[in-house]
């Protein structure tokens, strides 16, 4: 992968990772349960970098999208940080930079992706 779209993702990523922080605040506040409540209390007094600790046990993550996009934003970027983004997690092969345009996020190839499948059968 080029260095140029490893920036472009990084900060794409970086960019969604803050707007879907915001969101999933957002719609923990607007929930009548008391321990969700509490929870967007909680995480407004964390550093971000310890969210997914704080939150794990606390949602049904089925429960909030964007709980579920911010686990995969977070995972984009932990493997920038340790050198293995943007390969596949199936088959190690590289993701077609197309997909990573589309999204930084994607953790498939296109030979691998579910959607791919769907679409061949």
């Amino acid at each position: 992968m080029n260095e140029n779209l490893l920036k472009q993702c990084q900060k794409k990523l970086r960019e969604e990772l803050a707007r879907t922080r915001a969101s999933f605040v957002l719609d923990l506040k607007t929930n009548t349960n008391p321990v969700i409540l509490a929870l967007a209390e909680l995480l407004e007094n964390t550093a971000p970098s310890d969210w997914i600790d704080s939150i794990n046990e606390k949602i049904c993550p089925s429960q909030f999208p964007s709980y579920q996009r911010l686990v995969q934003l977070e995972a984009a970027l932990c493997q920038i940080d340790i050198g293995q983004f943007g390969f596949c997690c199936d088959c190690e092969q590289e993701i077609e930079d197309t997909l990573l345009v589309q999204d930084p996020a994607t953790q498939r190839c296109s030979q691998c992706s579910p959607v791919t499948k769907i679409k061949e059968a």
